[in-house]
């Protein structure tokens, strides 16, 4: 076990740019896949997680000081830090149950699909850690349960594969990724909770009329609904909070509009990589195992390409600030992972309603709100997981957490029900 953990450490640590590759070129060789396609898609997938990760990591360091400075200006303060998803993802792969985990996942997913009972097959390998994070916390949540934990982790697996069937036809209609669909639980899980934000939107008067689709906007303003003029806008806007210089104000504007720019072209580049590959996976499936129709679950990040998710998620990153210091319970400060995580949590919210950032943002900020109470409430079992993973906490902190950790909805409510039992018994 502990060579295959070490394997998975040691592909985790060289980045999405090769460890995707990498993942790609096992699979297709599995598959059969003709070489000329195979070699083609990974390297082409490689440039494109790298396109977006420079696109995204350059916006950060960016913009990254501004909103450190909106939090010093706004006198926000909170006692946990975040220090980021790299060191959750970290400390999860080094959980001792890991590669147990993923063995035990893999046969679900196996198992689901002989059985007929899901039409996702997970090859996002990476993304197998979200899966081991809920497992990781029932474990130390029930005083190193490993029963209890293994089932934990088993049962969100296959909570996300019949989210990931459901929200399919969404994912292939707006995202516009045909045969593609999201298992990644700290993603999918807000899936249902966006659904029914929207229908509840859909029944307020006055909110079921605004309709701010970008394609909307652009019609009535012309140039101004545009992502490149709205990022500038949005961008400026956070400048000014931060009380930043003219020359500052500028750049973190030119900075926010480049990213709405480049980000979908870059997520492009990865599409033109994966969907030949997926096609060429799904049709040998579809050919050995007839009257199926196979959907490949690959990394819900996939979503930042679109305007509306990229718009949302940065006019989130203030809110979220607010949030952090006037929300009750609170003491996570979401600093770390602020820019990346308010992306994805926009995901479902613009989904369900068509692109409408009005309703995205609303949905988007409950969510948050969950999300930061979540990561919360579960500090210390996440410190408990980052120094067994070799964490060394920073002077004066005696609790860590992440927001990507209160991401994980479905697996927070099945550890209180662990939690719950393992009390009894």
């Amino acid at each position: 076990m502990k060579v295959v953990v070490d394997a998975l450490n040691w592909i985790a640590q060289l980045g999405p740019m090769v460890m995707m590759p990498l993942i790609i070129l096992v699979l297709g060789l599995i598959f059969r896949i003709k070489l000329n396609i195979l070699i083609k898609s990974a390297l082409t997938i490689g440039v494109g997680f790298a396109g977006v990760n420079i696109v995204i990591n350059w916006f950060v360091s960016q913009v990254g000081s501004s909103v450190s400075a909106m939090v010093k200006h706004w006198g926000i303060q909170t006692s946990i830090l975040d220090v980021g998803w790299p060191a959750r993802a970290a400390a999860t792969w080094a959980f001792p149950l890991a590669a147990v985990m993923v063995f035990i996942v893999l046969g679900i997913n196996v198992l689901l699909l002989v059985i007929k009972k899901t039409n996702t097959v997970m090859v996002d390998f990476w993304s197998y850690n979200h899966y081991i994070f809920v497992a990781a916390l029932v474990y130390y949540a029930t005083g190193k349960n490993v029963v209890l934990a293994l089932v934990a982790g088993a049962i969100d697996a296959i909570i996300s594969f019949k989210l990931a069937d459901w929200t399919t036809p969404l994912v292939e209609d707006y995202f516009e990724l045909e045969g593609v669909n999201f298992p990644t639980a700290n993603s999918v899980g807000w899936a249902p909770i966006a659904w029914l934000l929207n229908k509840l939107w859909d029944l307020i008067p006055g909110i079921n009329k605004i309709d701010a689709r970008p394609e909307k906007i652009q019609n009535r303003f012309g140039f101004v609904g545009e992502p490149l003029f709205m990022g500038f806008i949005i961008g400026s806007l956070i400048g000014i909070l931060a009380q930043e210089s003219v020359g500052k104000i500028l750049i973190v504007g030119m900075s926010t509009a480049a990213t709405m720019v480049l980000t979908p072209r870059m997520m492009q580049i990865l599409m033109e990589g994966l969907l030949p590959f997926a096609n060429a996976v799904k049709a040998l499936l579809n050919e050995k195992f007839p009257n199926n129709n196979f959907t490949m679950g690959v990394d819900a990040a996939l979503t930042v390409a679109n305007s509306s998710a990229i718009a949302t998620g940065i006019i989130m990153v203030p809110i979220t600030l607010v949030l952090a210091a006037v929300l009750p319970g609170n003491k996570l400060l979401p600093i770390s992972d602020i820019a990346y995580q308010a992306m994805w949590l926009s995901a479902w919210p613009v989904a369900f309603s068509k692109g409408n950032i009005f309703r995205g943002i609303l949905s988007t900020t409950i969510i948050t709100a969950c999300v930061l109470l979540i990561a919360t409430n579960i500090a210390g079992i996440h410190t408990q997981l980052a120094l067994s993973g070799g964490f060394q906490l920073p002077a004066g902190m005696s609790a860590v957490s992440t927001e990507d950790a209160g991401t994980h909805v479905i697996g927070f409510i099945i550890m209180k029900i662990m939690e719950f039992i393992s009390n009894i018994f």
